[in-house]
C-alpha cells in the first residue's frame, strides 16, 4: 500500500460531553417538583458525568473549581449536565478561556465536601435548579 500524499491526519476533536439522562431529569423535576424527581435527577447524575467548571485553573496545577455565592454570602457549587450548558453560564466573549473538566457523577458530587458548600446548582446558565447539601450527602452515602 502506497501512502497517500498530503498533511497527516488531524485528531478529531472531542464532541461536547452531555449527561442527557440527567438533563431530562432535572426538566421533569422543575415541571413538577417531587421528592421522586430529586432521586431520579440524583440517580441520573451519579450514573454518568458531570461537568465542573474549572475556569483560571493553571495547567499542570490542581484544579480550582468555581463557585457562586448565595444573596446571604453562603457558597454554593455549580455542576454541569454538559458543556454546552457550561457555556451557556458564561458571556460569549469569555468563551475562549472557558476550562472545564468532566468528572463522573459521584466525584462531581463528592466535590460539595471540599468546602462549606450548602448547595449544589446544576445547570446555572439555563434552569438553576438548587438540590441542597443533605440531598446530595445522602445520595453520595455519606
Amino acid at each position: 500500500m502506497t501512502p497517500r500524499g498530503g498533511p497527516p491526519a488531524r485528531p478529531l476533536k472531542p464532541g461536547p460531553a452531555r449527561n442527557a439522562p440527567a438533563r431530562e431529569a432535572l426538566e421533569a423535576l422543575v415541571a413538577e417538583p417531587t421528592r421522586e424527581g430529586v432521586t431520579r435527577l440524583l440517580d441520573a447524575c451519579l450514573a454518568g458525568s458531570l461537568v465542573v467548571d474549572v475556569t483560571g485553573s493553571q495547567p499542570g496545577g490542581v484544579p480550582h473549581v468555581r463557585t457562586v455565592a448565595t444573596t446571604t454570602g453562603e457558597q454554593v457549587l455549580p455542576l454541569f449536565t454538559s458543556t454546552d450548558e457550561v457555556r451557556a453560564a458564561v458571556p460569549r466573549q469569555q468563551h475562549p478561556r472557558v476550562q472545564m473538566l468532566v468528572l463522573p457523577g459521584r466525584e462531581a458530587f463528592a466535590l460539595i465536601g471540599t468546602a462549606d458548600f450548602v448547595a449544589v446548582q446544576l445547570d446555572p446558565g439555563s434552569i438553576a435548579q438548587v438540590i441542597a447539601r443533605s440531598f446530595i450527602e445522602d445520595a453520595l452515602g455519606t
